[in-house]
């Protein structure tokens, strides 16, 4: 593979990654539940305790800076049954996201151009599926294929063009507000509730935040191809600036958004963000601006995903743990063209499922993510433990010792009991279809392991 990525790609990859289109979709809510000032302290809570774990993924890059992250974590610390699971669970992620961002662009370039959607093609699980959304996530599921098989430079190109691009509409959008919107509109600055001692809202919001955060776990991907090898020394101080960055972010587009309208009117918007400054400015094109910048976003954070997910194929195949055709590459770009062609024929054929059927499998990834987590806190708990993978000291050392390190994985583990909770909460206490997805992805990966091992078996003997 090419080694040209930059720590500067490593950010916007990861930048790209955690703020993509979250910053439009659910910051609305976060402050209609919590208030802007509320939301703000949410955020900053859920990005600290976001911190050792990444402080774990920068200690554990920096000692295997492979591609594949944690699928090579996993394989050396605890074999090849760990770095199967870690590689499905990384695939489902990367996949399943890469389907939901196709078909949301549909909707946002609808939202920008009614009409655009087309005629109705069909429902599932009573959402419709359009033939111009359809036709919309097509085009650009086409765009990021052939960005990425054009090879790395290409699609880290693209990813910073498309990350700092956001930027810049953020920062617009950001100085418009702080500019021509009042203070007074922030009030109340914390919304008070009736459970949680008042700070209910707030920890609502505090609930979730932390998966807003975790677009970072794209950055171990693209390892394998750092241009300069120094560079693995800085992995961890990269991770923490996307955190602190996107906090910044993410609390500005609050600030500006609720200087511009009131906490109270964001209730009536789908769209609560491009409503602001529509209103706030009494223009469509403030609103259509902010779209515009959300679909940028969205483009972002799914040709992170797409890059992820064909690099996590591709070591997948490498290592032995799938088909060997999917570590084939290019001869000239170097790129995974078997993974590639496979990521983007899922991603197509997805688009025909509708968010109906989406919905609960992306639910399910927030469980998967937590996991990988947890299993690279842990992992390094036993790397240091084992001295894996160095005879000196790693490149990158965690500060704060195995307390910091246990903080993360406490945390982790809190993230993937919080993640069932949630699922069984939205569907009343009962069994939620997300769990019947995860056991069906489980049988299903299992099934395809004992085939693997039975080719492998005959082959080696």
């Amino acid at each position: 593979m090419q080694h040209t990525v930059t720590l500067r790609q490593l950010f916007s990859l990861g930048v790209g990654t955690i703020v993509g289109v979250a910053w439009l979709i659910v910051l609305g809510d976060a402050m209609i539940n919590a208030g802007p000032i509320g939301a703000i302290l949410a955020f900053a809570i859920g990005a600290a305790c976001m911190i050792p774990i990444a402080l774990c993924y920068g200690e554990l890059g920096g000692i295997m800076p492979q591609t594949g992250g944690e699928i090579v974590y996993a394989q050396k610390i605890f074999g090849d049954n760990a770095a199967y699971a870690a590689g499905v669970s990384l695939v489902v992620i990367y996949l399943i996201n890469c389907v939901f961002f196709g078909v949301s662009v549909g909707w946002l370039a609808n939202e920008l151009v009614p009409g655009l959607k087309g005629p109705l093609l069909y429902t599932v699980l009573g959402n419709e599926v359009h033939a111009g959304s359809v036709g919309v996530g097509m085009v650009c599921a086409g765009l990021i294929a052939y960005v990425n098989y054009r090879g790395v430079k290409w699609a880290t190109a693209f990813q910073d063009i498309a990350t700092y691009t956001l930027i810049a509409a953020a920062c617009l959008l950001v100085i418009a507000g702080l500019l021509f919107g009042s203070v007074e509109n922030l009030q109340p600055f914390i919304k008070k509730t009736d459970w949680g001692w008042g700070w209910g809202g707030v920890l609502g919001v505090l609930a979730t935040t932390p998966y807003f955060f975790g677009g970072f776990s794209t950055i171990p991907q693209a390892l394998g191809e750092l241009a300069n090898k120094s560079d693995k020394k800085k992995i961890g101080h990269v991770i923490n600036a996307c955190i602190f960055f996107s906090l910044l972010f993410y609390s500005f587009v609050i600030l500006a958004v609720g200087m511009v309208l009131p906490s109270g009117r964001l209730e009536e918007f789908e769209l609560p963000i491009a409503a602001a400054f529509e209103n706030a400015f009494s223009s469509p094109l403030a609103g259509n601006f902010v779209l515009v910048a959300g679909i940028g976003g969205l483009l972002a954070v799914w040709n992170a995903l797409f890059f992820a997910a064909t690099r996590a194929l591709y070591a997948m195949g490498q290592r032995g743990l799938f088909h060997p055709d999917l570590s084939r590459l290019h001869s000239t770009a170097q790129s995974p063209v078997a993974a590639i062609a496979a990521v983007s024929l899922i991603s197509i054929a997805g688009l025909f499922l509708g968010q109906g059927f989406l919905l609960p499998v992306v639910n399910m990834t927030s469980t998967l993510l937590a996991g990988m987590y947890l299993l690279v806190t842990l992992g390094l708990l036993k790397a240091r433990a084992q001295r894996i993978g160095a005879d000196a000291l790693p490149p990158f050392v965690a500060p704060g010792g195995r307390l910091m390190i246990l903080a993360g994985a406490f945390f982790s583990a809190y993230l993937v009991v919080l993640s069932l909770v949630q699922q069984s909460a939205a569907a009343g206490w009962r069994w939620p279809p997300e769990w019947s997805v995860l056991l069906g992805v489980l049988a299903v990966a299992f099934a395809f392991r004992i085939r693997e091992l039975r080719r492998i078996k005959p082959a080696s003997s």
